[in-house]
């Protein structure tokens, strides 16, 4: 039966006062050896367990901490396992030398909650590989989602190593030939599955608005594990990309990027920039900020599209968002939506709670026990899911050019509040 959202400003209301209710459990830490600082968010244990992944910036503030947990709450919901949202979040430049020494003390700190109740992985600056999975090993943790496996789905002694140990291997390992990148070798799953529920999230929109992706050209702002996949699905489904910004630099080419060009970037990609001299990079970033595109693909730090930012894009001719990143929107303060709200009714917003599940419906696809050999069959459950929500949005919103954030927040708002079983 089709569903139809709830009154606009009955979902506004709603989705602010969530906001705006504190969380369970705060953890706040000051590192004794540093200027770091940082908070561990837990918004609720529903289910007997939280996840959410651990990110570090400088100027990272508990606000944001608090808000990202609650997206994750309202994802969880949509992705499975039903459990509830959590972020942990580190106040420090990662340019910094001293950067994972702070990583290791921060995670000592949080050491009984990764244990019992608190499922994590990369975010911004962390990466999964290279810093959560090592850090859990030297306290003796197995997996980085084993208080998840714990708290919710109870599992203990050889069959918790063994659904651990089976995950690792197949979101570590590298993904089926028809979903990878061609000669990107150190590209595995878990860096993969994020972009490619982006982009599979904004293909099934053009679909549905009936457009040709051929077509419709897209910018990218940010290059990391989320842009970069983003990038090149949609570049391998023929979208042309017509501009990438990241931290630093831009790339606005001549005739729009695709998929043989997109895989080069990749191939040459060193910590999550893009591999172009400094001197044109630093030009073209000037030049991204008037290039024209219809999609735009938010992949980057929280908060970075503000008033003007909005307007901007209307006048680059921007009709899509895709929010690859947890909250793009600036918020004034806890519980402001006003630009979400007015994004909602300016552009097709993808909301960041059904864009950005990858990583957790891959999670849940292993925890629950699901065969491990076959790579291909994580990418199938995130593409039905997310396609599934898309067209969900769109039929509750009546509309598939306007109103499909609020619609995105009704339906994941009412799922977490049903609150009983996992997600199919």
């Amino acid at each position: 039966m089709k569903r139809t959202s709830a009154a606009p400003e009955t979902v506004w209301s709603r989705y602010g006062a969530f906001l705006r209710e504190p969380p369970e459990t705060v953890l706040a830490w000051t590192d004794p050896h540093s200027e770091a600082r940082g908070w561990l968010v837990l918004n609720s244990r529903r289910g007997g367990a939280a996840g959410g992944g651990t990110r570090m910036r400088r100027g990272l503030g508990p606000d944001e901490v608090v808000y990202l947990a609650k997206i994750m709450e309202l994802k969880f919901a949509l992705s499975g396992p039903a459990i509830g949202g959590a972020k942990s979040g580190i106040a420090f430049d990662p340019a910094d030398p001293r950067r994972e020494e702070v990583l290791e003390r921060w995670f000592a700190a949080i050491e009984p909650f990764l244990r019992s109740c608190y499922g994590t992985a990369g975010d911004l600056n962390v990466d999964e590989a290279r810093d959560v999975v090592p850090l859990c090993r030297s306290l003796g943790i197995r997996h980085p989602q084993e208080g998840v496996a714990r708290g919710h789905f109870r599992l203990a002694g050889e069959a918790l190593a063994a659904r651990l140990e089976a995950m690792e291997s197949a979101l570590h390992g590298p993904a089926d030939p028809d979903r990878t990148v061609p000669g990107a070798h150190d590209l595995r799953v878990i860096d993969l599955v994020t972009g490619y529920g982006v982009a599979r999230a904004t293909l099934k929109l053009l679909e549905l608005q009936g457009r040709d992706p051929t077509t419709t050209p897209a910018l990218v702002e940010g290059f990391g594990n989320v842009g970069g996949a983003a990038t090149w699905y949609l570049a391998r489904a023929g979208v042309p990309i017509a501009g990438i910004v990241d931290a630093r630099h831009g790339l606005v080419p001549d005739a729009p990027l695709g998929p043989e060009a997109v895989a080069e970037l990749l191939r040459r990609r060193r910590r999550n920039l893009l591999p172009v001299e400094p001197a044109r990079g630093t030009a073209d970033r000037r030049r991204f900020e008037r290039a024209a595109g219809t999609i735009y693909v938010c992949a980057a730090a929280s908060g970075t599209l503000d008033g003007a930012a909005l307007d901007a894009l209307e006048e680059r001719g921007v009709e899509i968002v895709a929010s690859g990143a947890n909250r793009p929107f600036a918020a004034a303060e806890p519980g402001d939506t006003r630009l979400e709200r007015e994004a909602d009714g300016r552009f097709a917003v993808i909301a960041d709670m059904v864009a950005n599940c990858g990583a957790a419906r891959s999670f849940y696809h292993f925890m629950r026990g699901a065969e491990p050999d076959d790579p291909a069959a994580v990418f199938d459950s995130i593409a039905g899911l997310i396609e599934g929500a898309v067209e969900e949005a769109v039929g509750r919103a009546g509309n598939p050019r306007r109103g499909l954030l609020a619609a995105a927040l009704d339906m994941t708002m009412e799922r977490a509040a049903r609150g009983a079983g996992d997600p199919a």
